[in-house]
């Protein structure tokens, strides 16, 4: 199974588990909400639903950008600690056309093919972080 992760659309997180290319289940989560309080949270959802461990995950691709600055830098993180921990590949698919989360999959799917485990994925904004009130 490969684990999908795109937080690069504002006030949305979707996660989708795949399997041979094929997209097996998907949760998405939309409103205003904090990442950090409920990615782990769905990803354990999505793997519970479909009686899977953490360690039944072979691969992970995760949106890298653009998007809220947050939302990336918590998914690309997440990811990051997943794939190291359990010696997985990981990829980051840049979203700069605003494209469907099936392209964005089956983008990540041919570079996940390549993809050596140990890589890490840094996140691609496209602005400026906005993180504190202006003064």
């Amino acid at each position: 199974m490969v684990l999908f992760v795109n937080t690069s659309r504002e006030n949305n997180l979707d996660v989708f588990l795949i399997k041979e290319r094929d997209i097996k289940h998907s949760l998405s989560l939309s409103g205003d909400f904090k990442v950090s309080e409920n990615l782990l949270g769905l990803i354990e959802k999505l793997l519970n639903q479909n009686k899977l461990g953490f360690n039944q995950i072979e691969g992970i691709i995760v949106v890298s950008g653009p998007g809220p600055f947050t939302s990336l830098r918590i998914a690309v993180t997440v990811a990051n600690t997943m794939a190291y921990s359990l010696k997985i590949p990981i990829v980051g698919v840049e979203n700069e056309q605003n494209v469907s989360n099936e392209k964005l999959i089956d983008l990540g799917l041919d570079l996940l093919l390549k993809a050596p485990v140990g890589q890490l994925i840094k996140p691609f904004y496209n602005k400026e972080p906005n993180i504190t009130m202006a003064k």
